[in-house]
């Protein structure tokens, strides 16, 4: 009995060096999770930016979210292109005179930013530039907790029409949620869905549940 007991500790201090392992390892993968930002990128300043549409959560903006510094830390791919033309209600600034155009076939790619798994919540404003049965896709990209290796989340789904308007607020479904245990950064990728669908974005924020 003696010696089954003593297995028994072996066998848990073993599991718990595994895990141990795996979460530092998770925690050494942060950087660059796509060649486009730094995993560690945290803005400075956090607004209610949603708040004329009853959302009274902080957000940030991601890394260029209002496009006003062209593709600078996007990536961009099958036509995705920033395109003059802002969204009407300038929610990152008066001045800003542009946004991203997406069309059918194409993708578009963030910068890393940083995030607290919690109560976190990603918004932008979007308008329907193609077919009305069209939609937009989003997911969340990930460090993998073993390896480093990227991991592709569902962050939704939304839909819209010829109107600029605000997303829904995205987050991922719960049982995604374990996916993020030691993960200090995400990505996101915006994809048109469906025949002929095309979409234009705008101002993309992120409420990471993280003080910056």
């Amino acid at each position: 009995m003696a010696a089954v007991s003593a297995e028994k500790a072996i066998g848990r201090a073993l599991l718990g060096v595994v895990v141990i392992a795996a979460l530092a390892l998770a925690s050494t993968a942060q950087g660059g999770l796509i060649s486009t930002g730094s995993a560690s990128y945290c803005s400075p300043t956090a607004t209610q930016a949603f708040a004329s549409w009853g959302d009274q959560s902080a957000y940030t903006l991601l890394p260029n979210g209002s496009f006003e510094s062209g593709g600078t830390s996007w990536t961009l791919g099958g036509g995705a292109k920033v395109v003059a033309g802002n969204e009407p209600y300038f929610l990152n600034g008066r001045k800003d005179s542009h946004s991203l155009l997406l069309p059918s076939g194409s993708s578009a790619y963030s910068a890393t930013m940083c995030f607290a798994l919690g109560d976190w919540h990603l918004r932008f404003l979007m308008r329907n530039v193609g077919s009305q049965m069209g939609s937009l896709h989003i997911s969340v990209i990930v460090p993998s907790l073993l390896g480093g290796l990227l991991t592709v989340l569902d962050g939704g789904t939304v839909s819209g029409n010829g109107t600029w308007q605000p997303s829904p607020r995205l987050q991922l479904l719960l049982c995604n949620v374990t996916s993020l245990l030691g993960t200090q950064a995400v990505a996101f990728r915006f994809t048109p869905v469906g025949r002929d669908a095309a979409y234009q974005i705008d101002d993309v924020y992120l409420d990471p549940w993280k003080s910056t």
